[in-house]
C-alpha cells in the first residue's frame, strides 16, 4: 500500500508542474500577442515633442499623451448659428506625409500633424415666396382671407430656411377675417402610426383638407406619415420638436431649437418647411412669435378647442364644435398624444353635420 501512495505522490506533483508549465507558456503568448512590454517612443504632434506609453503606439495615444484636441469644421446656420451639421469639414490628419486616422500606428520620430475643419456658415439663397396680404395678425385664432395675395422676396439660409433678410415685391390686398360659410379643421400632436392613418381614411373618402400640426420627434419615426399628409394635399404645421406646453418662459436658444428643429425635420422629409407653427398648449410670448416669423411660420392657435384630448365621448366632442362653429372657425383635434379613438369616431358626423350646415373647409395650401 505504500508503495500505491507513493506513486499517487509522484503524478501529483507532475501534474502539478504541468499546470505551472501551461500557465506560463499562456501568459508569455498573451505578452507576445498583446506586443511585449510597453515601451515609450518620442514623436512630434503639431511640432512639439511628445513621449507616448504602449504596447502598440497609434496616433490616439499621441492625441491623448499630447492634449491636442482636434476637431471637424462645424456648418453654422446663417442667422441664429444654430449648429446644422458638427461634421462639416473633418479634421485632417497626417503621420509624416501619409494621411493617417486615430488607429494609424506610430513610430520613434514620428511626425503627427493636424489640420482642423474650418468652421462655415451656410450659402444664403434668395427665394420669392407668397403671403396673405396686408394686415395679417401676429397670431391667427381663425381664418383671414386676402382678395389678392402679396409676394415677398426673401434671402433664406439655403439649408435651414432662416430669413436673412426680406423685401416685399408686391403687397397684395388687406386681409380680413373669413365671413363666408368656411372651417379649417386642424389635427395635434401627431404624427401616430395609430390613429392618423385612420383619420387621413376620413378626410380622404369625404374629400376634405385639413392641417396637421406635426411634433418633431414623432415625424421623424414616422415620416411616411407626414409624406402621406402632405401627398393627400394637407397643409403642414410646425407643432414644436418636443412638445414642450411652458416654452415661452425657456430660454431664447432653446425656443430656436424647438421651432428650428421641427421645421428642419418636416423640410428634410418633405422638402418645403411648413406653412405654420402652433404653440404647444397655446404658450406664446413675443419671443417665441419672432422666432417662428423668423422662420417664415404664421403662428397658427385656434377658435374651437373641444378638449377631445381628454378623451370626451364622440357625442359630446361633436357637440361642443356645433354649438360653436361660425364663419372661419379653426378647429382643433387631435389625431396623436393618446387614445384618439373618440376623435376618429365622430369625425362623420362632424363633416356630415357641418356641410349641413351650408360650412366648406378651408385649405391653406
Amino acid at each position: 500500500m505504500a508503495g500505491v501512495a507513493t506513486i499517487t505522490k509522484v503524478k501529483t506533483r507532475h501534474e502539478v508542474l504541468a499546470a505551472v508549465v501551461v500557465t506560463l507558456l499562456a501568459i508569455g503568448v498573451a505578452w507576445m500577442l498583446s506586443g511585449g512590454a510597453a515601451r515609450i517612443v518620442k514623436v512630434q504632434v503639431d511640432g512639439r515633442p511628445v513621449w507616448v506609453r504602449a504596447h502598440r503606439p497609434t496616433v490616439a495615444g499621441a492625441v491623448e499623451a499630447s492634449g491636442v484636441r482636434p476637431h471637424d469644421g462645424i456648418l453654422f446656420s446663417a442667422l441664429s448659428h444654430r449648429r446644422l451639421e458638427p461634421h462639416y469639414r473633418p479634421v485632417r490628419s497626417r503621420v509624416g506625409d501619409k494621411p493617417a486616422t486615430l488607429r494609424t500606428p506610430i513610430r520613434e520620430g514620428s511626425r503627427i500633424a493636424f489640420h482642423n475643419g474650418v468652421d462655415a456658415v451656410e450659402p444664403v439663397i434668395q427665394r420669392r415666396v407668397q403671403v396673405a396680404g396686408v394686415g395679417l395678425p401676429a397670431v391667427e385664432d381663425r381664418i383671414w382671407v386676402a382678395d389678392q395675395p402679396g409676394y415677398d422676396e426673401v434671402d433664406v439660409g439655403e439649408r435651414s430656411g432662416e430669413i436673412v433678410a426680406r423685401k416685399s415685391v408686391a403687397q397684395g390686398s388687406p386681409v380680413h377675417p373669413e365671413a363666408k360659410p368656411v372651417v379649417a379643421l386642424s389635427f395635434d400632436d401627431g404624427p401616430d402610426p395609430r390613429w392618423t392613418p385612420m383619420v387621413l381614411d376620413a378626410l380622404r373618402a369625404e374629400h376634405v383638407k385639413a392641417t396637421f400640426c406635426l411634433i418633431g420627434f414623432m415625424a421623424q419615426r414616422h415620416p411616411e406619415l407626414v409624406k402621406a399628409e402632405l401627398a393627400d394635399g394637407h397643409t403642414l404645421c410646425d407643432h414644436s420638436m418636443h412638445h414642450i406646453l411652458n416654452l415661452s418662459s425657456r430660454p431664447h436658444s432653446q425656443i430656436i431649437d424647438e421651432v428650428d428643429q421641427n421645421a428642419d425635420v418636416i423640410r428634410s422629409i418633405t422638402g418645403a418647411d411648413p406653412t405654420f407653427y402652433r404653440p404647444p398648449g397655446g404658450s406664446l410670448s413675443n419671443d417665441v412669435v419672432g422666432v417662428a416669423h423668423q422662420r417664415g411660420l404664421r403662428v397658427l392657435k385656434w377658435s374651437i378647442d373641444p378638449r377631445d384630448f381628454t378623451k370626451p365621448p364622440a357625442p359630446v366632442i361633436l357637440e361642443r364644435v356645433i354649438t360653436r362653429v361660425g364663419p372661419g372657425a379653426v378647429i382643433l383635434l387631435h389625431d396623436g398624444g393618446g387614445d384618439r379613438s373618440q376623435t376618429v369616431a365622430m369625425l362623420k358626423a362632424l363633416i356630415d353635420q357641418l356641410r349641413a350646415k351650408g360650412f366648406s373647409f378651408y385649405n391653406w395650401q
